[in-house]
């Protein structure tokens, strides 16, 4: 998929369900994250490969875990 004009293409990056002691956790305080798969020729503040929190209210199922969704609906961007 080659999303167009400032639209990104992402995959869901789940948040832990297991606590590190081997726990199932029902609820979590961690939100979903995305990876940045592809991105439209007028995003300009994002790039492929960035990990990324976004408003999953905004974004459009594809098929899977992958959604589109535009580049002002990334909350913030993951720094290394």
């Amino acid at each position: 998929m080659k999303p167009l004009h400032n639209k990104v293409l992402i995959e869901r990056i789940p948040a832990e369900k297991v606590s590190a002691g081997g726990i199932l956790l029902q609820r979590t305080d961690s939100p979903d994250n995305a990876k940045i798969l592809a991105v439209g020729p007028d995003a300009k503040e994002v790039s492929v490969g960035e990990v990324a929190l976004v408003n999953w209210n905004a974004a459009t199922k594809t098929t899977g875990e992958h959604y589109i969704i535009s580049e002002d609906q990334i909350i913030f961007v993951y720094e290394e």
